[in-house]
C-alpha cells in the first residue's frame, strides 16, 4: 500500500510540459503546473478509492519497489526526465529519476509512468484536446462575438464572461467550429468584440 505517489516532469530543450502531481492513499491529488501546460499553478481534485486501488495494483504488478533502473551508456541530450517517488505505508520511500534521453532495453517504465497519470487524470490539466469555439450573446439582431481556444464549451463561456467589459449581465451561447491544431498552452481568446448584424461581420 502506498502513502503517496509523486511524479515530476522536468524541462527539456524545447516545449516539454513541466509540472508535478502527487496523490495520497485517500485519493487527494495536488497538481502544480509550471511551463508549457494547459493549466498552470496549483490545482486540487480527488479520485475515487477504486482508482486508488488501481494504483496500488499497478505498483505491485510493475514491481516498483524492486525495480532496478539501469540505463545504458547511449543517451540523447536535452531530453526531459520523469521523477517518480513512492512512499509506502511501511515507511520506505523509493525514487526513480528516469531521463528520457537514456536508451533503455524496453519502455515498461515509461508505460508505468503514463498509466499512473491516466488513473490520476492529469491530461485535462497538461494537454487536453482543444477546440475553437464561437461565443456570442444570445440576442438576434446585434451581438458581440468572441473566438476562443478552449477544452470545453463551459470553459469558453467562462473565459468570455471574465473578459467582457459590458456592465450588464449577458447570456452567452457557444458553438464548436473547429479543432485547435497549433500548440496552445492555456485557454485564450483569439478574437474579441467584433460585432455581427444580420448575420454579417
Amino acid at each position: 500500500m502506498f502513502e503517496y505517489i509523486k511524479l515530476q516532469r522536468t524541462m527539456c530543450f524545447g516545449t516539454c510540459p513541466v509540472y508535478s502531481v502527487t496523490v495520497d492513499n485517500e485519493g487527494n491529488v495536488n497538481y502544480s503546473g509550471e511551463m508549457f501546460v494547459y493549466k498552470s499553478g496549483e490545482h486540487h481534485w480527488k479520485i475515487p478509492m477504486k482508482k486508488v486501488e488501481q494504483l496500488n495494483g499497478l505498483i505491485e504488478d510493475f514491481g516498483f519497489k524492486s525495480f532496478i533502473y539501469e540505463p545504458g551508456n547511449e543517451f540523447i541530450t536535452d531530453q526531459p526526465s520523469c521523477i517518480t517517488t513512492i512512499k509506502y505505508s511501511d515507511g520506505e520511500t523509493k525514487e526513480i529519476n528516469h531521463y528520457y534521453g537514456h536508451v533503455l532495453i524496453d519502455d515498461s517504465l515509461t508505460a508505468f509512468e503514463n498509466k499512473i497519470e491516466r488513473i490520476i487524470g492529469t491530461k485535462k490539466y497538461v494537454n487536453p484536446k482543444l477546440y475553437i469555439y464561437l461565443v456570442e450573446e444570445k440576442i438576434s439582431e446585434s451581438s458581440i462575438r468572441y473566438m476562443v481556444i478552449s477544452a470545453s464549451e463551459k470553459e469558453a463561456i467562462s473565459l468570455v464572461e471574465k473578459e467582457c467589459t459590458r456592465q450588464e449581465a449577458l447570456k452567452w451561447k457557444a458553438m464548436k467550429i473547429g479543432v485547435a491544431i497549433d500548440d496552445y498552452y492555456e485557454p485564450l481568446i483569439l478574437m474579441r468584440d467584433f460585432k455581427v448584424r444580420n448575420g454579417n461581420l
